[in-house]
């Protein structure tokens, strides 16, 4: 079973955990979809760091190493890291799939926090967040940004 974490903005447009569950597949797909998602939300909150987003309707796929935060704390609030607050929130216009590899990190939501381990995979859908390595050793992730649809 995979550990699949979602999540999602409250009606104040506060970040938060919608799902946090073990799963084999959606019900009535094949076996190994383990999310469907039309690209439409019904409400998209601005970005924060629209230089991280692919163009519009197209998509992005990235292998990022994340140092632990100890090491980058003091650049990400000394504003070094563009669209980051000082503690690594940010929000993109985009649906994202991450599937962690290696290691572990924090998902930082305004409302919830997780540690995030290898084989885990998270479903950001355009909530503000930051991830925190708060391990001695990088973390490495995959993950794939959507750009809205509409």
């Amino acid at each position: 079973m995979i550990r699949r974490i979602v999540t999602g903005n409250d009606a104040q447009g506060r970040s938060y955990i919608v799902s946090d569950e073990r799963v084999v597949a959606v019900e009535g797909a094949p076996d190994g979809v383990v999310w469907r998602e039309s690209g439409r939300l019904e409400r998209w909150l601005p970005s924060t760091a629209r230089h991280l987003e692919p163009d519009g309707g197209s998509s992005r796929c990235s292998r990022v190493v994340l140092p632990p935060w100890a090491a980058m704390k003091d650049d990400v609030a000394a504003g070094r890291f563009p669209g980051l607050d000082a503690d690594g929130f940010h929000r993109t216009e985009t649906i994202d799939y991450i599937l962690m590899l290696e290691g572990e990190v924090d998902l930082v939501l305004d409302r919830d926090r997780t540690t995030i381990r290898a084989g885990d995979v998270v479903i950001q859908r355009n909530a503000s967040h930051a991830w925190q390595n708060m391990t001695d050793r990088d973390a490495v992730f995959w993950g794939v940004m959507t750009a809205r649809a509409d």
